[in-house]
């Protein structure tokens, strides 16, 4: 039996269209979602001015509760509260059966189906979901980018006394502060080039903050004798000037990127030899590390309250598209819930 919902797509530039779409019965392999909330990701921004050609559904960072699952499903059941893994291992291949699980996405993913995140439900592959009963939806529809935060900051190896410098401030930036802060007794300073979220980044326990619209973040490392370790949310123009703020043997970890020209950077090979320091990249796909970040945001770690800033019904997705484009600086995170489920969700 089908299930008739509406769902939002997406088109460039930044069209937004809502359709009703038949979403047939769950495959042996899926489940059937009932969304309760979707974040909006930098992702679906890119999606909104570079990658839709044609109009597609999108939505990525989604709690909701299973309403059917098929017969091969055995880890999830009707009537539990799960999120989804945006792609995932699929656990057959070499890479998987040799321990590099975080080198596979082969598994089938939650893209490309009639409906996603910005939808009344969806379905899904059962393998994506993992189960967040107990944890409150808006803290729950953190853990993908969550588990992002979580990717950076176990690739940068932060030591126990490690002094930590963060560059820039949004959802991602200020949850891997908040973890970063339970890693190391050093020093945790964050930078960004607005001073709005720089609040923020204090009370989730930054030693410092860095307005970098006033200090270059070449010379941020400079009071602090050169950072052991940089985490940078910020555009890859900003790397060099990341390398320049760590110390001797120091490391910066990025997970920025650009799909086009912004991309390509230059920088100076041999400071980076001389200074025996390392540029390493983060990517969370697969997504494997779901249930840590959901244990941070059930333990209050990452205390949703500072992370999520506005919510919308699915209605109104427009609005919230065009402020999260419009005021990144009063901005952390978006998150977009069914208009039936609102009052529920959102308090």
């Amino acid at each position: 039996m089908s299930t008739r919902v509406t769902a939002a797509r997406m088109q460039i530039p930044y069209k937004i269209t809502f359709s009703q779409v038949e979403l047939p019965a769950p495959q042996p392999h899926e489940i059937l979602l009932e969304v309760l909330a979707c974040g909006i990701c930098g992702h679906d921004l890119e999606i909104g001015s570079q990658l839709a050609q044609e109009a597609r559904p999108f939505g990525h960072e989604v709690v909701g509760i299973v309403r059917q699952a098929g017969a091969l499903v055995k880890h999830v059941q009707p009537g539990d509260q799960v999120v989804l893994e945006s792609s995932s291992f699929c656990g057959e291949c070499d890479l998987c059966r040799n321990g590099r699980v975080d080198l596979c996405n082969k598994a089938p993913g939650i893209w490309g189906g009639p409906s996603m995140g910005f939808a009344e439900a969806m379905l899904a592959p059962g393998h994506s979901a993992v189960r967040a009963n107990g944890i409150d939806p808006l803290a729950a529809v953190l853990a993908e980018p969550c588990g992002v935060a979580v990717d950076m900051v176990k690739v940068a190896e932060i030591g126990l006394s490690d002094n930590v410098l963060v560059v820039g401030s949004g959802a991602i930036g200020l949850m891997a502060l908040a973890m970063a802060r339970r890693r190391t007794t050093g020093l945790v300073v964050a930078a960004n080039p607005t001073t709005g979220k720089l609040e923020t980044a204090k009370r989730l326990g930054a030693d410092a903050v860095i307005d970098l619209s006033k200090i270059p973040l070449a010379e941020c490392g400079k009071p602090y004798g050169g950072f052991h370790k940089v985490l940078s949310t910020a555009p890859p123009s900003t790397l060099p000037a990341s390398l320049d703020a760590c110390g001797y043997g120091g490391v910066v970890v990025f997970i920025g990127f650009d799909w086009g020209a912004g991309g390509m950077v230059s920088f100076n090979t041999t400071s980076m030899h001389l200074g025996k320091k390392q540029l390493r990249a983060s990517f969370a796909s697969p997504a494997v590390y779901l249930p840590e970040a959901l244990q941070m945001l059930h333990r209050n770690v990452v205390p949703r309250r500072e992370i999520v800033s506005h919510t919308f019904p699915l209605s109104r997705l427009v609005e919230a598209f065009t402020l999260l484009r419009e005021d990144r600086n009063a901005v952390r995170k978006v998150v977009v819930i069914p208009d039936a489920k609102f009052t529920q969700v959102a308090g």
